[in-house]
């Protein structure tokens, strides 16, 4: 009976804190969060047929202009995602707040995780307009591999939840951090191997491919990182934690956004042939299938 009871209060907060419908008009679908503690309401992007798109949910983001499906900017077939995030867009769930936490942001979670022990391959590609403008000081997140029940500490004074890799525009730089973590399980100690992937300038105004390798099979950590189909980053033998499961987030990210001084810029990307599979032919674009 209190069993029940809490479910039906938790489902009264969920549903007063959830005021938007998804960028496809559908109204949000409610699913019990992953530890059974509470409410969940997700845009879900199901497959369409002969198309391929993963399923996922915006992540902490429910402006209508953060996220849309259009067909004015694609890397292949019909139909590409648009992700903006303006000033302020900052958002909110029952088990995190960004805007108490110093973060703004318009993501696609993708509801396909992968685990350890396995060799995954991740794909997905970026249109970057001519007017995109960074900050010096703030890292903007364009693409990442999170986990679940990954080691926990504090960043900036703040609680932090570190991913496996994220790639981040800063200045005229898009680089990938790969994270190595240290410490303990509930006090990681975290610290970013950069390798740089691309000048911003370069990516203006065009597609750009993004491939990134995780292989775990066999007790190793290996991955790799490509830009265009040159292998920009590789790195074996860094995972010190493994947690129950991994998973990908993409659009537009961005931490401890007071550092810039100011509000940051407004800032749009398309992204494009998201994909996952278990080899590099799997995840390379071919435009006779397209993800639509």
């Amino acid at each position: 009976m209190k069993k029940i009871l809490l479910f039906f209060i938790l489902s009264v907060i969920s549903i007063q804190g959830f005021a938007a419908s998804c960028a496809d008009g559908n109204e949000p679908i409610k699913a019990v969060s992953a530890d059974g503690s509470y409410y969940e309401y997700k845009c879900q992007e199901h497959i369409r047929p002969n198309t391929g798109r993963l399923s996922g949910f915006r992540s902490l983001s429910n402006t209508s202009y953060g996220y849309k499906i259009v067909n004015d900017i694609v890397r292949a077939g019909k139909e590409a995602q648009r992700f903006e995030v303006r000033p302020g867009d900052c958002g909110q769930d029952q088990a995190w707040s960004d805007c108490n936490n110093n973060r703004e942001r318009s993501e696609i979670s993708l509801d396909n995780h992968f685990f350890p022990g396995d060799n995954q391959w991740i794909a997905f590609s970026v249109f970057i307009p001519d007017n995109f403008k960074t900050s010096n000081s703030v890292s903007t997140t364009i693409g990442q591999i999170h986990q679940i029940g990954g080691p926990s500490g504090i960043a900036g004074s703040l609680p932090s939840f570190p991913p496996l890799i994220q790639l981040e525009a800063k200045g005229n730089n898009y680089r990938a951090c790969i994270h190595i973590l240290s410490g303990s399980d509930n006090n990681v100690v975290d610290e970013c191997k950069y390798y740089n992937l691309s000048a911003i300038s370069d990516m203006q105004g065009q597609w750009t491919d993004i491939q990134i390798h995780f292989d775990t099979s066999n007790n190793k950590s290996l991955i790799e990182v490509y830009l265009n189909n040159e292998r920009k980053a590789l790195l074996r033998e860094f995972v010190n934690f493994w947690p129950k499961s991994y998973y990908v987030k993409y659009g537009i990210y961005r931490s401890f956004v007071s550092q810039h001084r100011g509000p940051m810029p407004t800032q749009v990307v398309w992204i494009d042939e998201v994909k996952m599979g278990k080899n590099q032919e799997l995840v390379a674009i071919n435009k006779a299938t397209p993800v639509d």
